[in-house]
């Protein structure tokens, strides 16, 4: 009873991004903070305090798909070059 987690924000966050979608597959917007809210009520009504954690390196998932953002980011770049 009234224990106290610390919890990696950046994986709950990746988590509810990439699971909670629509019946279409689709991307639910705003589905992090209803994510978060959700369980953040779960663990309060059993209660347990969360500590959320917002630093460190990002889990190896997180890693992957920075790297897919920095490589479109940077062939944007080179088409913007191109039509410029």
């Amino acid at each position: 009873e009234h224990q106290v987690i610390a919890v990696d924000a950046s994986v709950w966050l990746y988590q509810f991004v990439k699971a909670v979608r629509d019946k279409d597959g689709n991307l639910i917007p705003n589905a992090h903070v209803v994510g978060f809210f959700r369980r953040i009520c779960k663990m309060l009504f059993l209660k347990i305090r969360p500590v959320f954690v917002f630093d460190g390196p990002a889990p190896e998932l997180k890693k992957r798909t920075l790297r897919q953002r920095l490589q479109a980011r940077q062939a944007d770049e080179v088409n913007l070059r191109k039509t410029a």
